[in-house]
Order: structure tokens, then sequence, then C-alpha cells
């Protein structure tokens, strides 16, 4: 967007990960199933826009220096900042321990250190995820589409309430209970692997044993550099970063504050994508003379696929929302909205097989 905007000065992107840029969506959506290399799912080459790539993380901030600490020691000078950190898994408990089939899934690497378990014999292969999040749910369906034997642990009792709803969700929840053997409303207590198994312990006492346990709790922020916590970096409604000079943040590291003042954040894709040009648009109308942006309010979307089911949602369902459901073609499909509590505005909308209505209400959301 920078480029696009006329911008021509230097531009530097810190980029930690061994392979190149990459679409992080299809981690578990494509490569996890083998549709996909990391190759395949690489963004568009970063020379076309002239940018400096330094393989390097940031390890703090001095931000009267204006000074970035990276990994590899070197002290790194800005003019003006730009945080796209995102976020990483979420940690799993210390008393789980280590073991070759204990695997998290984040990364590129993640997706291809399961395929590598799973390819071999999908159909002969047991698995407990630990997480029935988006990322849970999704790999819950495709291993169990593809023959495995599935347990998949919830701690709430119908997961995925807060971002899609009540219906909707227990739509989701019926749909697991159908295709797999799951444990919701439980806790884990311990994960013990052997040669040949791992054993995941739950809090009523039960053991489920499988060939491989997945780490789905979903992510942190990656704002320790920045903040000394894993809570995020908090951004006013142009996507400046409280507190500090020309500094920005966009993505699953930003936290965004509601009209109530509850804080969140976008943890999509979609939303990352929207939020960096969003926050270059804001830079440039600080520091040149591009126009401003006006306030970001999410309107980006996402797809959660299950069980050869689409639930599509646009926005984001604030915490303390309002859900109202509205009518749908289908009986059998599902079309809910989620109105701020601070003045009943319309900020997300999801569909479980109403994509023409969701379409229609996705024009409402309130947008910068």
């Amino acid at each position: 967007m920078l480029r696009a905007e006329g911008y021509s000065g230097r531009l530097t992107v810190l980029h930690p990960e061994p392979h190149a840029p990459y679409n992080r969506t299809l981690v578990d959506k494509a490569v996890l199933q083998g549709l996909l290399s990391a190759a395949q799912i690489a963004l568009p080459s970063l020379d076309t826009l002239d940018v400096h790539l330094v393989r390097a993380s940031v390890v703090s901030i001095d931000p009267a220096a204006s000074v970035l600490t990276l990994d590899n020691g070197q002290r790194l000078s800005y003019l003006i900042l730009i945080a796209a950190t995102g976020s990483t898994s979420r940690s799993h408990n210390p008393r789980f321990g280590e073991s070759a089939r204990l695997l998290h899934i984040h990364t590129v690497d993640d997706a291809a250190r399961i395929r590598g378990w799973f390819g071999r014999n999908p159909g002969a292969t047991s698995v407990t995820l630990l997480g029935a999040g988006f990322i849970g749910a999704e790999i819950a369906s495709y291993m169990a589409d593809a023959g495995a034997t599935v347990h998949l642990v919830s701690r709430p009792a119908v997961p995925l309430a807060g971002v899609l709803g009540e219906r909707i969700a227990r739509r989701v929840t019926e749909l697991h209970h159908a295709h797999v053997t799951t444990h919701f409303g439980r806790e884990v207590g311990a994960v013990s692997a052997g040669k040949d198994s791992v054993a995941v312990t739950l809090d009523d006492g039960q053991v489920l044993e499988s060939d491989l346990a997945i780490v789905a709790h979903g992510t942190v922020p990656t704002s320790v550099w920045a903040t000394d916590t894993e809570e995020g970096i908090a951004v006013d409604d142009r996507l400046r970063v409280v507190g500090l000079r020309r500094v920005y943040a966009a993505g699953s590291v930003a936290v965004h504050t509601g009209r109530m003042g509850q804080p969140y954040r976008v943890d999509h894709w979609d939303a990352a994508t929207g939020q960096g040009a969003h926050a270059a648009r804001t830079l440039l109308h600080d520091h040149a003379d591009g126009e401003d942006p006006g306030p970001y309010a999410p309107s980006t979307g996402f797809t959660l696929n299950l069980y050869r089911h689409a639930i599509t949602a646009y926005g984001v369902a604030l915490p303390g929302a309002v859900e109202r459901q509205h009518p749908t073609r289908s009986a059998d499909a599902i079309l809910t909205t989620f109105h701020d509590p601070a003045d009943q505005v319309i900020t997300a909308a999801a569909g479980l097989g109403a994509s023409r209505e969701l379409l229609a209400l996705r024009a409402q959301l309130e947008r910068p």
C-alpha cells in the first residue's frame, strides 16, 4: 500500500521465518492436507517493491531513541515503525512435557510435521486434538473425513459461541458430535507419551490414547518485544500505537477498543491484510500529504469449513455483543448479526448455509 500510494523512500521488512512470507490461512486449509506446499502459498516477491528484507526478529524497542534490537544482536534505527508481528501458538501447559508425538499447529513447518505423521497412513491414525477453535475444528473435520479416529477436546461445552453466535455454535457442536468423539466441557490434566502412543488425561480422569496429539489452543500476540507482555499492542481508531510516537500496529498483534471500552483483537488473515493497508494510509496522512483514511472498522471475513458445511462471517462480534437472528431461504440455514451494545450498530454477521443473505447484510457493516 505504501508503494501504491506513492511512497518512494527506504522500506525495511523484518521477517524471522526461513520461508518466504506466506498466506498463513492456508497452513491448515491446504499445507496440512497436502494440497499445497510452502512455496505454493508464498506471497508475491518483495523484490518488485524495492524492499530491504532482514532475516531477523525484534527483541526489544527503545522508543526514545527510535531503535530496535534484533535477535542477531543488530541495532536498527527507524524513522517510522509498523508493528505487524502477528501472533504465536499459545504455549501448552508445562505439565504436558515434551514429545515428538505432541505437536503444535501454527506455521508451515508445524503443518509439515503433522503431515509427515498423518500422511503416511491416514485411515489407521488416531489423533487427539486439544482445542476446538477455528484451527482445531478444521483439522478435526479434515482428519475425520480422511478416515482417522479423532478425539476432540474443548474447555467450552459449546466452542466458538463468542465468535459465531450461540445458534451457529450449537450447530457446529452437533456436527462434531456426529463425526468425531467429543470431550467438550473438559480440561486437560496431563499429557504423557510413550514409544508408540501418547496419552491425554482429562480432568475427569478419562485417558485418551492415540498416535498423535495436536495442541490447537489458539494464539497470543507477539508483543513481548514492545510491551513485555503477551497482551498485544494497544492502538487508536486509526491504528496508531497508543503512547508511542511514529509507531503503528496492524494485524493480530493490534488491540482495538470498542465503543464501550471493550478491548479486542482480530486474528484472521483478511483482517490483517486490511489493517496493514489502513495503517499505511494513516502513516502517509500523518507524515506526508495522504488523505485521512478515517477510523478503522473491521468488515473483512473468514470461512470455516467443517464436514462439508461452510460457515462464513464478516466483521467482529465485540465482547458483550447483542445477537439477532434473521430469516433465511432454507430451514436448515442460520443467519446471525451482532450488534454493539452501546448503540446497536451491526459490527458482524455470520451465516451457515445462508451465503446470499449474508452478503446482503455485509453491506450494512460499519466501514472505514
